[in-house]
């Protein structure tokens, strides 16, 4: 409440007292109203506090002043502290020179469209019950703290040398589009309970939301200016928020802020700091296009999706996100980047650009590095089980460390480009290609060391060359024969197996037709195996002569047998070597 003032007589009224009689303005006698009014003149200067002013009152009030400059009406200092307007209010096209207009109660609608308000404007604790609208006004210092809006509200294209609107509470719609905020613009506790936009609104200077409160419905920011640092922390976005081709040139911080539905950042350009650090996206967070100029780190943040799709970073980032959906699809990381992802996220990598040595950490499922220059990137502890490698370039300068996983066929790593063809043989990535990717990846592993690591993409390109179309024949028996032995040297128990299974043929037809006499079927037996070795026997029991049948197994024996044994190390040494 204000100052005492001199009241109207009228018991149940608080209106000031009109100079020079003893009631308020509102219950003159109708001819003391006219003699009130034909006493204002340009510039007039009026006190109407705690009075109730009709539409008609108002507008007799605004022609009674009067202009000289083509505009409707100007005012010199004109308090309304406390006034109450019942009904349809207008002052468009008014100029103020110091209004007040503090717990001023609006029950119509008030139009000050086109209005200017010169020096001080305050609306302090000011409620506005029905449609209110200050498009096209000027503000030279004005605050609205406190203030409450009930109906729809529009503040098209005003122009704030100062303004302040802390605490107020806009319950219906508000539109502050077109809106020039040239000093700090302060909304901070305020709330937000219908749709809010700030489309084209410019912040010359300082943005102020920060809130416990916030937007409880969709607010739009779309083609928002921020000249300074834009504060958003703490606050409470319940519904879908747009900032949709925003541009911010100072820090824009979201630290703690809580965004219900859709987040659209979509082609917004953060050239200071982006701070969003533990925020938390309810639904999809989309920064598809955006320019990171500044920014080195951004999260930690949760979220439904997380796109970052075209998107650019120009310094190195450090990028935190728990999202089970992660799209880095033709993103541009032109310093490199740090990408930690919580377990059971799926990232895309598409035709992504690393500009420096970039990491991707975190058990996140990598579901494709198509297109990407991989020549820089470090995969540690990823899950590529599903990953796409065709398409990709300098596979084999890409580095796995940790426990990085594949998906599984027959008790071997395998690239999902196999999975793919195995379950349809017309797929667009066929043998040939496949084997090529198997390729790049072992030589990867090679240069790392990790021999071990390199065996089963060896395996595999063996196998997409033996099924390829585009393999010669006589090519293709050879590695048909080579898997069915040893399994391309990698399956010592297939190749002790295959010894076992070629002994114990040979023992069987030498102890059949080998030796003249026919000797003990275990004699047989240990001269063949020592025959593997090209040992001489020293077993007495047996005969002295060979049949021609018997020569030549035993020739195929000492041709056969180390060969087998000596894939069975082969392959004991691919799992074994460091």
């Amino acid at each position: 409440m204000g100052e005492a003032w001199p009241s109207c007589e009228r018991e149940d009224c608080r209106g000031v007292r009109v100079l020079d009689f003893d009631h308020c303005l509102e219950h003159l006698e109708p001819g003391r109203q006219d003699e009130y009014f034909r006493g204002l003149s340009l510039g007039a200067e009026v006190d109407l506090r705690g009075t109730t002013l009709s539409g008609e009152l108002v507008t007799r009030l605004v022609d009674a002043v009067g202009s000289i400059d083509g505009r409707r009406a100007e005012f010199g200092r004109a308090d309304f502290a406390e006034t109450r307007f019942p009904g349809l209010v207008v002052f468009e096209d008014v100029t103020f020179f110091d209004a007040d207009f503090t717990d001023a109660v609006f029950e119509g609608s008030v139009s000050f469209d086109k209005a200017g308000f010169r020096d001080s404007a305050s609306f302090l604790r000011s409620r506005f019950e029905d449609r209110t609208t200050f498009e096209d006004v000027v503000f030279d210092d004005a605050t609205f703290e406190g203030a409450y809006f009930a109906g729809e509200t529009g503040f098209d294209r005003a122009i704030f040398k100062e303004g302040t609107f802390t605490r107020a509470r806009f319950a219906g719609a508000v539109c502050f589009d077109g809106a020039v905020f040239k000093r700090p613009a302060d909304f901070i506790r305020g709330s937000f309970d219908g749709r809010a936009s700030f489309c084209r609104t410019k912040f010359e200077s300082a943005a102020l939301f920060s809130s416990d409160q916030g937007f409880a419905d969709e607010v739009r920011f779309d083609g928002a200016e921020f000249g300074d640092e834009a504060e958003f922390n703490l606050l409470r976005f319940d519904d879908r928020a747009s900032f949709l081709g925003a541009k911010f040139a100072g820090d824009a911080m979201f630290d703690a802020a809580t965004f219900g539905d859709d987040a659209c950042f979509v082609d917004a350009c953060f050239e200071g700091h982006a701070m969003f650090e533990d925020v938390r996206f309810r639904s999809d967070a989309r920064f598809r296009g955006a320019v990171f100029v500044a920014a080195d780190r951004f999260g930690p943040v949760s979220a439904e999706r997380l796109d970052f799709g075209r998107a650019t970073f120009r310094s190195r980032m450090t990028l935190f996100a728990g999202s089970p959906e992660m799209d880095c699809s033709e993103t541009k990381f032109e310093e490199g980047v740090t990408l930690r992802l919580v377990r059971h996220s799926n990232l895309g990598l598409e035709r992504s650009v690393f500009g420096k040595a970039s990491t991707v950490s975190g058990a996140a499922s990598v579901t494709s590095v198509e297109g990407a220059d991989v020549a820089d990137l470090v995969f540690t502890d990823a899950d590529l089980a599903n990953c796409r490698f065709a398409g990709a370039h300098h596979l084999d300068k890409l580095r796995l460390e940790g426990a990085c996983t594949f998906g599984s066929y027959r008790n071997r790593q395998v690239l999902a480009e196999e999975h793919v063809w195995r379950s349809d043989r017309s797929a667009p990535v066929g043998p040939r290609r496949i084997a090529d990717l198997y390729r790049q990846l072992r030589k990867a592993q090679e240069d790392s060391k990790n021999e071990p690591g390199a065996a089963d993409f060896y395996y595999g390109e063996m196998e997409m060359r033996r099924h390829s179309p585009a393999t010669p024949w006589s090519e293709r028996f050879i590695l048909y024969l080579y898997w069915l032995i040893s399994g391309y040297g990698l399956r010592a128990l297939r190749a002790l197996a295959t010894l076992a299974v070629l002994i114990a043929v040979v023992s069987t037809s030498i102890w059949l037709g080998g030796f003249k006499t026919t000797p003990a079927f275990g004699d047989t037996l240990i001269y063949v195996a020592q025959s593997t070795v090209s040992l001489d026997t020293k077993l007495a029991t047996l005969p002295k002569e060979l049949t021609p049948l018997g020569e030549v197994l035993r020739l195929v024996m000492r041709v056969l047998g180390p060969l087998l044994l000596g894939l069975t190390l082969l392959a004991v040494r691919n799992r074994v070597k460091r």
